[in-house]
């Protein structure tokens, strides 16, 4: 096979496993998958070949971008990504490093498309078939894919109220969108704006599924109509089906204020809401026109104007019999006897308001003002002939009806009118919804208008000033209560008038002398709706800025994430992590048959003494020094302390100390972060696993590494917890602050970079390279604790059992190394996200006990299917460089892991079979990392192996396992 169709991208084949995506449009290299056949049929399943090509559009990217045989999808970089940048005059991306999530309380709602909403703790449900509504950099309004969904055992959150009285939870590092740019909440506080965007939609009821038209409604139409249909999966249409949804608008608002004629379809309206109904068009298959534009004359009582039409039309009869068929007037609609549709009493409400609010688009009036801070009634009129006036009261009173089936009450209907048309005596009937402020707030925020931005517009300011006014009411109301209260237990009325200094003595006096009866106006100084409006920044089709009211500490609860494709992550927060997640290897001189019959007590004793799951706790606790002294020195520091010895140092990537960290480059929140996490496994895929050599591949190599086989092993993954997701965060900050052009160049913002020659570059390396000594301290506590554990388990000396570290290697880092690339050494920032450093023999980055043979390289595998050591291949250099693999690459999500795996039966499953002893914090955490959820780890060894990049040199299998 030359080349490999995945999904119509066509990769060509270089050499064996070598593929090569070709260099198009902004690409500044090719880039690359390394990658079997097997192993490309799952790369293709998600972003992973998209996001590896848009890695190429880094500047400074050398070679080519590559992608390795574990690679799948990521934010920004796909996980498995390895990139050379120039260290000159590319750049450094916090995105080749990974990618940071922010936490809301369970309840928050989400807004969907299809005015929707679902608490974001159900997001989990399918969430990778999901979209979600996101708020664009001009305050529009679109429809992106969810790609991730985080929970997180429990965070602290904190309550924002805002002056109308929203509110929402979330953590400290959750970033609001304010006027100023994206703010975490850790850096708000009273008194400062945020944007919200007052629409919420309905609940998200799953509405009954039904067939509401099929190919018999169209029997008496050209077969060819019903082909057309078909082809676009528009035959049958569900209830249930996006086309549908959108179908109801188009209905909805057509027969409001569209036509037919022969068998186009005509749609008025202004020129920007147009192109949203033409974009409903084009995503049910059919071609729209363009805006079309021209004067008019028109004649209303007596009185002629011109006026500027604007309209859209589609030509297909298809399209016109679709709509037809769902209820759309064929005739001219005064001499018609439609009503609403029969279908609508069958939907979800949140169905009926796609009907509703696209009718009320095109037909209701405006929220308006009958004073200075009331509001009239939003009215709909609508006319017949006489012959039709039954037909016309049963549309309105239909409206009616669901608009109170939703909870939004209206006024009676009334007949306004009756008069004559040239040749018709003529009805018109009106009702309004209620002006009372809490329904008029209602039918704004949860139905209001589509196709019309102005009169949405219009909505979110009403309904802001209309929550703003209650708010101030209630206050007032308060006041009046509490001074009745006073006066009645004996306080003076002048002794009640000093008490209260937000209400004037007249106000005082009319609450203890009963003069009124009803609750109170607002003061005088409250603003009119008028200025109100003009003071009030709006964007797009209704995001407002509000002012924060309070922020107030709740304590500690479930809270959760989710992460969106698209470049505004206006709902996922916009952090970086840089982990430096990494696996170290400890030998022993145990075998198997010392520890068959021990697993349990071995896997208790290692639960109990190393600290796992999300939330803090280590090891050590550390004071600010002491956090200091790790970010600076790394292992050095844990040599000081008495938690390592020498040999550790000499067993571990770089020794285990950066030389360009600069702790003073790392923020105080990070570092108090990380202060009670030190020697703290964290959660996911990160774990302690006792293991024994079932296989030796290369016996030299092996000897050299100090293993044979059925020796015990245990293996460490782990990263640098918080501190690292927190100078991520702290630095994506300063990127899109201090270089927003530089950002907005590139195809995807989630490989946020700094360009190499700048400050922020520098200072973000020293802050990265300090993350990476906290992340080999972590790990390195971690083996303390659990020499102890088997010092203890097994009644003899660590040292005595020979617990020496064979190697310690990253995974999600950058580096800056040397490399050949076309005959000249370059000075490269690599970026290895999800990807371990693999150099050769002879390399002098490799500690001398290894330099003569090779560099080791510890890839996990899945709890049920083992893992592997290679030493870093004689082709490594030249084809990656010098990298691999890091583990075996996910197959699929943790939600979807947790819906087809049972924590149970995993976990008994793995000890009766393979007499594999798993212990975890939940049993979310054992679904989550099923054997199932991975790849064939053999097969990305075998790729490995034979492209000389990293070779084998033995195989590992579990024997018992800890898990956050």
């Amino acid at each position: 096979m030359t080349t490999f169709d995945a999904d119509g991208v066509t990769l060509e084949r270089v050499r064996e496993h070598v593929w090569e995506l070709p260099q198009e449009d902004g690409m500044t290299t090719p880039a690359r998958v390394l990658a079997s056949e097997s192993l490309l049929e799952h790369i293709k399943d998600d972003d992973t070949l998209e996001q590896i090509a848009n890695v190429t559009h880094l500047p400074g990217v050398v070679k080519h971008a590559l992608c390795m045989p574990d690679g799948h999808q990521g934010y920004g970089f796909p996980v498995g990504g390895v990139a050379a940048m120039d260290a000159e005059n590319g750049c450094i991306s916090p995105g080749g490093v990974g990618f940071d999530i922010n936490c809301l309380s369970g309840d928050a709602e989400v807004s969907l498309p299809f005015g929707r909403y679902r608490p974001i703790r159900r997001l989990d449900e399918e969430f990778e078939n999901r979209r979600v509504s996101v708020v664009a950099e001009d305050g529009t309004e679109v429809a992106a894919d969810v790609h991730l969904f985080t929970e997180t055992s429990r965070e602290t959150v904190y309550e924002v109220t805002t002056a109308t009285g929203d509110t929402v939870e979330a953590t400290s590092d959750h970033p609001f969108v304010t006027p100023n740019g994206k703010v975490e909440l850790d850096n708000l506080e009273e008194g400062d704006m945020i944007r919200l965007n007052p629409f919420e939609g309905l609940p998200d009821e799953t509405p009954p599924e039904f067939t509401v038209l099929d190919a018999s409604d169209f029997a008496d139409e050209d077969p060819q109509l019903v082909r057309v249909l078909e082809d676009r999966d528009l035959l049958p249409l569900k209830s249930t089906d996006d086309a549908f949804h959108r179908l109801l608008k188009l209905v909805g608002y057509h027969t409001g204020d569209g036509s037919f004629s022969g068998t186009q379809t005509w749609f008025y309206a202004n020129p920007e809401d147009l192109e949203s109904i033409r974009t409903d068009i084009e995503s049910i298959g059919f071609t729209p026109s363009r805006v079309y534009e021209r004067d008019r004359e028109h004649s209303v009582g007596g009185s002629e104007f011109e006026a500027t039409e604007y309209s859209v039309r589609s030509t297909s009869n298809a399209f016109k019999q679709l709509l037809v068929r769902l209820g759309a007037p064929t005739s001219r609609k005064v001499e018609s006897a439609f009503t609403t549709p029969d279908y609508l009493d069958r939907l979800a409400d949140w169905q009926k308001a796609l009907y509703l609010s696209a009718f009320f688009g095109a037909e209701m009036s405006t929220p308006d003002t009958v004073s200075a801070k009331n509001f009239y009634a939003p009215s709909v009129s609508h006319n017949r002939i006489a012959e039709r006036e039954d037909a016309g009261e049963a549309f309105m009173r239909d409206l009616m009806r669901h608009l109170n089936d939703i909870g939004v009450r209206t006024n009676a209907l009334e007949i306004v009118e009756r008069g004559e048309n040239a040749t018709h005596e003529t009805v018109r009937f009106r009702f309004g919804v209620s002006s009372e402020s809490e329904n008029l707030v209602r039918f704004l925020t949860t139905i209001g208008y589509r196709y019309n931005a102005e009169k949405r517009r219009r909505s979110a300011l009403t309904a802001q000033y209309l929550k703003r006014k209650e708010r101030h009411i209630d206050a007032r109301a308060r006041v009046a209560a509490d001074a009745r209260a006073m006066a009645d237990g004996g306080v003076s009325p002048s002794e009640v008038k000093d008490a209260f200094d937000s209400v004037n003595d007249r106000f005082i006096e009319r609450s203890i002398y009963g003069e009124r009866a009803e609750r109170p106006r607002p003061a005088s100084d409250f603003p009119d709706f008028d200025e109100y409006a003009d003071r009030t920044a709006l964007h797009g089709d209704g995001v407002v800025d509000v002012e924060i009211e309070s922020i107030d500490k709740l304590g500690t609860k479930p809270v959760y994430d989710i992460g969106v494709d698209h470049d505004a992550h206006t709902f996922v927060a916009n952090g970086f992590v840089v982990s430096n997640c990494g696996v170290r290897m400890v030998k022993t001189n145990l075998t198997y048959e010392d520890v068959q019959g021990r697993e349990e007590e071995l896997v208790d004793a290692l639960f109990d003494a190393v600290p796992t799951g999300l939330g803090g706790g280590g090891v050590v606790d550390s004071s600010h020094s002491a956090v200091e002294g790790i970010l600076e020195d790394g292992m050095e520091w844990a040599l000081r302390e008495g938690y390592a010895v020498p040999g550790d140092l000499e067993h571990c990537e770089d020794e285990g100390r950066r030389p360009d960290a600069d702790p003073s480059a790392v923020s105080q929140k990070a570092k108090d972060r990380g202060a009670n996490q030190i020697g703290s496994l964290g959660s996911g895929n990160h774990f302690l696993e006792v293991q024994r050599v079932t296989d030796i591949f290369r016996a030299d190599v092996a000897d050299s590494y100090g293993l044979e086989e059925d020796q015990i092993v245990v293996l460490i993954h782990c990263g640098s917890r918080g501190l690292g997701h927190q100078v991520c965060s702290d630095y994506l900050r300063r990127i899109e602050d201090e270089h927003p052009d530089f950002l907005d160049s590139l195809p995807d913002k989630n490989l946020a970079a700094a360009p190499a020659d700048s400050e922020l570059a520098d200072e973000y390396y020293g802050a990265m390279c300090a993350a990476i000594n906290f992340a080999w301290v972590n790990r390195q506590l971690i083996m303390h604790q659990t020499r102890q554990v088997f010092a203890d388990v097994f009644d003899t000396s660590w040292e005595a059992l020979e617990m020496d570290l064979l190697y310690d290697v990253a995974h999600n880092i950058a580096k800056r190394e040397t490399h050949t690339v076309d005959g000249e050494e370059r000075d490269l920032y690599v970026h290895r996200k999800g990807a371990t450093r693999a150099f050769p023999a002879g390399r002098e980055e490799v500690p001398p006990a290894y330099r003569d043979v090779g560099q080791p390289v510890i890839i996990p595998g899945s709890m049920g299917a083992g893992s592997y050591v290679l030493r870093g291949g004689a082709d490594s250099l030249d084809v990656t460089f010098g990298s691999t693999a890091h583990g075996a690459g996910r197959l699929m999500s943790r939600t979807r892991a947790k819906q087809q795996f049972d924590a149970a039966d995993v976990q008994s499953g793995l000890e009766e079979h393979d007499r594999i002893y798993v212990k975890a914090q939940s049993g979310e955490t054992i679904a989550e990392e099923a054997p199932g959820v991975y790849k064939d780890v053999d097969e990305v060894i075998r790729v490995s192996d034979d492209l000389g990049i990293g070779d084998k040199v033995a195989r590992t299998f579990p024997v018992c396992n800890i898990k956050g």
